[in-house]
């Protein structure tokens, strides 16, 4: 490490120029970029996605004015000093068409190198899908409780009133909206009455009437039988605004027509006082909460006992709905739970919950669940479920004693929501974005390397034609230039497994595939005191897929187990039996070692580039590569450490490539 790079311990110290790799631009950039900044503030370098960022999103100040994001990022790298080495930031921003952004910023005082000291790294990356993403989710489990809660009101045979007022004032919570109301014909009259709302001035509810039709929004919806938006009432020609709106300043708002099958019975809308867009996962929950109080409304209307009222509230549901006794018996288990979970309702009922249990959740979890429902209390939280087919699944759950009037616990009620694919989103777009980054960089060190390389081997093959050099020097010369082309080819194929490729898809037998994986490494099994299994379960139907590539997977997971038990021999079972995933024809090849296991932290960290585990060699992307080469076949890789010890993994591939 040189003189300069002192007091910065940990430093990689490398001589590649730095603004050589921050200006290539490797094809596809992605929503981020580096730039490196001076201490002046100036901008030395920056990379194509730095610069859009830095010329096409602005801020807006307090006062309105709309300015340049460059300012504020070059603010935070004047703040990155030795006494605060780091920045971390989020800006909102705006695009210059007005579209909102989120933009995460980073700043790294570098450590000084060939006499520039102050130099600051920064990375900006738009981060606006994923925080899009993450507030879905935050709403969904917002939007989940309030139908929980109006579930368990009307189980626990709480009237029509009661349970509309819960539904006006938690929806208003949920949608973050400053008023709420339910609207519905009287029973001898065409006007709308308002049976239950939140905001509204005091002795308005119960009492207000108003018309329906082209005189409100409301009654607007319940003529057109479709939502009913409104961005800014002061401009809307469709109908007259009520006056209970324009009492109230409202500017906009949404109203839904209240469907119980064809019949409209009534209508309910969300308002605010500022200007503001609705987006669909939001009118989508209101139309949900609507039709649920319609459904209540018409079941009251007919006087139908509270189970069926229940029964009915449950097939309509989206989500999972299970309802036990307080030994936790299972009595219901709607239709969204036989989709959810793979097992019937009559497969269900009689049993308990522990069904669905995959062991992920420790015992001190369920006590302190036990405890919050046995004192009344509801219980929200995230659970790993298992399903019938011993796939596992993530949920949404909010648990909830259903009491009689002497607050005596009479049921339990769970409603389960899937965050599977939700979840699967957000690791794929981090993953995604860590790849991107390693190929990014990679590529850059190797293409920088490869430079000085040829200039070495040229000058080799230059002195070993000099005539008056001594032959020992001419034999070391040619060794150099010998050398320095083996590593120039080595770096080249380094460089083209970065470069996309695409697979070209032939007709292959798995098994075949397989048995030459272990025909290849029966010398390192013998040697190493590996016992090898193959098993085949039915009959395995040929697939769609690039041979080589897929060797590739097969004998980087044969290699992983080998290493895994190299200390003192072990067994490897390899099964390939037939599988059908979501309506689609496959076949799966499972790998099962004996060795010691991989710890359950560790086995989040798989997916991450450069992570390793066990190995005294290698750079920690076999299993990245394997994923990508999986992911291209349309399959899945999963990797598992059984309790008993040692790593499971399957890896599935669909018979054809094309979707069903």
């Amino acid at each position: 490490m040189s003189e300069g790079r002192q007091g910065f311990p940990g430093t990689l110290s490398f001589t590649i120029p730095l603004e050589r790799i921050l200006s290539r631009d490797p094809g596809e950039d992605g929503p981020g970029g580096f730039c490196l900044v001076d201490r002046l503030g100036r901008i030395l370098f920056a990379t194509p996605a730095c610069e859009r960022i830095r010329n096409e999103l602005s801020v807006v100040s307090p006062e309105g004015v709309p300015r340049p994001i460059e300012g504020l990022l070059l603010d935070q790298a004047r703040e990155t000093t030795s006494a605060r080495p780091e920045i971390r930031r989020k800006l909102a921003a705006v695009t210059r068409e007005g579209q909102a952004r989120i933009v995460d910023s980073q700043t790294t005082l570098l450590p000084p190198s060939g006499g520039e000291e102050g130099l600051v790294l920064m990375h900006v990356q738009d981060m606006t899908d994923l925080e899009v993403l993450a507030r879905e989710t935050l709403a969904f489990g917002r939007y989940q409780e309030v139908l929980g809660k109006i579930a368990h009101l009307a189980v626990k045979g709480a009237g029509l009133s009661e349970i509309a007022t819960v539904a006006a004032r938690e929806t208003a919570r949920a949608l973050d909206v400053e008023f709420c109301k339910i609207l519905i014909p009287g029973d001898s009259d065409p006007l709308l009455h308002l049976l239950a709302g939140v905001g509204w001035r005091p002795g308005l509810v119960g009492s207000y009437v108003q018309e329906g039709g082209i005189h409100s929004q409301a009654g607007f919806a319940i003529r057109q039988k479709r939502p009913v938006v409104v961005e800014d009432l002061l401009t809307e020609t469709r109908f007259s605004p009520s006056l209970l709106l324009s009492e109230h300043k409202v500017r906009s708002g949404v109203s839904v027509p209240m469907m119980f099958h064809d019949q409209v019975l009534g209508a309910m809308s969300a308002h605010t006082v500022s200007v503001r867009r609705f987006d669909q996962s939001e009118i989508g929950f209101l139309e949900t909460v609507a039709n649920t109080i319609a459904t209540l409304l018409e079941r009251w209307k007919r006087e139908e006992t509270q189970l069926s009222l229940y029964k009915r509230l449950f097939a309509q549901l989206q989500d999972g709905v299970i309802l036990t006794d307080t030994r936790g018996v299972i009595l219901e288990w709607n239709p969204a739970m036989e989709r959810m979970s793979g097992f019937s309702r009559k497969e269900a009922t009689g049993r308990t919950p522990r069904i669905l249990s995959s062991g992920r959740q420790p015992s001190e979890f369920y006590d302190l669940l036990w405890q919050t429902l046995l004192s009344g209390k509801p219980y929200t939280g995230r659970f790993i479920n298992r399903r019938k087919d011993k796939s596992e699944f993530l949920v949404w759950e909010n648990i909830s004693p259903v009491m009689d009037p002497d607050n005596t616990i009479r049921y339990f009620l769970a409603i389960l929501t899937d965050l599977s694919e939700r979840e699967r989103l957000l690791e794929a777009l981090r993953q995604t974005e860590q790849i991107r980054l390693v190929g990014q960089l990679a590529g850059g060190l190797l293409h920088e390397i490869r430079n000085p390389l040829i200039g070495i081997g040229s000058l080799a093959d230059h002195m070993t034609k000099a005539r008056d050099l001594p032959e020992p020097l001419r034999r070391q010369s040619s060794l150099i230039a010998s050398e320095a082309r083996r590593i120039d080819e080595l770096l080249e194929s380094h460089l083209s497994q970065l470069r996309p490729r695409s697979f070209e898809f032939q007709t292959i037998i798995l098994e075949e595939l397989v048995r030459d994986t272990q025909s290849l490494l029966a010398e390192a099994f013998r040697k190493h005191q590996v016992e090898v299994t193959l098993s085949v379960e039915g009959g395995i139907p040929a697939v769609e897929g690039a041979r080589g590539p897929l060797q590739q997977v097969f004998l980087n997971l044969a290699m992983n187990a080998l290493d895994a038990m190299s200390a003192g021999g072990g067994r490897l079972a390899v099964t390939l039996f037939r599988e059908n995933r979501s309506g689609r024809e496959g076949v799966g090849v499972r790998l099962l070692d004996s060795g010691p296991g991989i710890p359950e932290a560790l086995l989040k960290r798989l997916n991450e580039p450069f992570f390793t585990h066990g190995k005294a060699k290698g750079v920690g992307l076999g299993l990245t590569i394997c994923r990508d080469i999986v992911d291209r076949h349309r399959g899945s890789l999963l990797i598992e450490s059984p309790a008993g010890g040692g790593v499971r993994v399957t890896v599935w591939i669909p018979s054809r490539q094309e979707g069903p």
